[in-house]
């Protein structure tokens, strides 16, 4: 899964449907999967409330085919999210498996990370090799329809000459991509303590600008100072632990100011893109107060954005261009609650992490948790899934699996050695606790030990 995360390889031709192998490849392993784990001696996943958070989230996208005016236009974020499910199972019970596992598939999605941060590079440096490149092979690594839609009537923005998407044609999802894999890489060398794999995570998140997406530019380089500083905090002084978190905003906001004041350019161009993303959110906004509870449905949103869009001057549909709006539009106030308790759960997962109570790499949890920050902060403003998107279903899958897989083995230890600290006294005392100097003397028993009945001195509870 991780081999083919990156080049999602298309292989139906145009007029069919634009199905990624590794979704093929996931239906097939999903029968071996469901059994493997359910036969699994650890089954605690399907105990976690994150996981039975992303199931209900799948059943309520299923629900909501009922009430959509277009079903059809659903089917993509249900098989995805089943997708991004079958993977976390299956990471899961690799993990399990294979302890070292973190090591052991580094030479497998690392290499793609840095192929894809070289093309954003070299792209943007040269926008007519990304149009040689789209125009030959794009259709195999992009979906021969969705490439034919761009060179048509549905273009995006990497035909901008200042944008750049290696194998992505949106470049602000291939600038998620490439940080969300940069901070994944510096979690894994942290516990690999593999040179190259830092290296690669860093040329990732250097070549973000590249792609002329101007938040992930800042989140480049606020979400990797906060986890550094989180880590960092983490071995300071006790007063400093107690308050990681407002202390880790704060260097946050330090840099996002500092950047602000270094290049006024990006805060013009940052502000030009969200007055553009509000026509959408007003749309958002005034279809709430219309349908509240069941949101628009699958394919709502496109139907009543068009005629809207047009007052303002724009005469073609655009998504939610948000991550919260986006559930709510679909599913309703169901699907919109369930996306908010996963984030807030993943959170709190990676809070837990960062407890001193537990041992587990405090460097992998900031690093793996800003990651995670990034698809949610990022998503806010683009058309993403929880997950971000298909090319970043297994190495999330793979973080979230290895962090509950070491927090659980932890607690389930802790929970051993509390059990053997408090068992319970022994109904027959050792003689060092009923005697506990040599020679002569009076033993004093338990009633346990005492109880009632006949002998000679059994009242006065005397041995010898």
């Amino acid at each position: 899964m991780l081999f083919l995360a990156l080049p999602q390889l298309y292989l139906l031709p145009e007029g069919s449907i634009d199905i990624a192998l590794t979704t093929i490849v996931t239906a097939l392993l999903l029968p071996a999967v469901s059994v493997g784990v359910k036969r699994s001696p650890d089954r605690r996943l399907f105990g976690l409330g994150l996981f039975r958070v992303l199931v209900a989230l799948l059943a309520v996208r299923l629900l909501a085919l009922v009430w959509s005016p277009e079903p059809r236009a659903g089917l993509q974020s249900i098989v995805l999210l089943g997708q991004f499910i079958v993977t976390l199972m299956l990471m899961w019970e690799a993990v399990r498996q294979d302890p070292d596992l973190l090591r052991h598939v580094q030479r497998v999605y690392w290499p793609w990370v840095a192929l894809e941060a070289g093309l954003v590079i070299l792209f943007r440096v040269q926008p007519a090799v990304e149009a040689m490149f789209l125009r030959s092979i794009g259709g195999v690594f992009i979906g021969e329809n969705t490439i034919a839609d761009f060179f048509g009537d549905k273009p995006n923005n990497v035909f901008d000459v200042a944008k750049s998407g290696g194998v992505f044609i949106n470049a602000n999802v291939a600038a998620m991509f490439l940080g969300v894999s940069g901070l994944a890489a510096l979690a894994v060398a942290s516990v690999t303590h593999t040179r190259w794999v830092r290296l690669v995570g860093i040329a990732a998140l250097v070549s973000v600008p590249f792609t002329g997406s101007k938040s992930a530019t800042i989140l480049a380089l606020a979400l990797p100072a906060i986890a550094f500083g989180v880590t960092r905090m983490n071995r300071a002084a006790t007063v400093v632990r107690r308050h990681p978190l407002i202390l880790a905003g704060s260097l946050g906001m330090a840099v996002v100011l500092l950047l602000y004041a270094a290049n006024r350019g990006l805060l013009v161009a940052l502000s030009e893109a969200l007055l553009g993303r509000t026509v959408m959110w007003g749309f958002g906004a005034k279809s709430f107060q219309d349908t509240p509870i069941l949101g628009l449905g699958y394919g709502g949103w496109d139907a009543g954005f068009t005629p809207y869009a047009a007052d303002y001057g724009l005469h073609r549909s655009f998504p939610p261009h948000n991550l919260l709006l986006a559930a709510w539009s679909s599913t309703g106030i169901p699907g919109l609650v369930l996306t908010v308790i996963f984030f807030a759960l993943a959170f709190w997962l990676f809070v837990r992490g960062l407890s001193r109570r537990f041992t587990c790499d405090k460097s992998f949890v900031s690093y793996a948790g800003a990651a995670v920050g990034w698809i949610l902060i990022q998503g806010m403003g683009e058309n993403t899934d929880i997950f971000g998107e298909i090319h970043l279903i297994p190495i999330v899958s793979l973080l979230i699996a290895y962090l509950i897989r070491n927090l659980g083995e932890e607690l389930k230890e802790s929970a051993t050695h509390a059990h053997r600290r408090h068992r319970a006294t022994p109904a027959i005392p050792a003689v060092g606790d009923v005697h506990r100097q040599p020679g002569v003397g009076t033993a004093q028993l338990p009633p346990a030990v005492r109880g009632e009945g006949p002998g000679p001195d059994h009242a006065r509870g005397r041995l010898g």
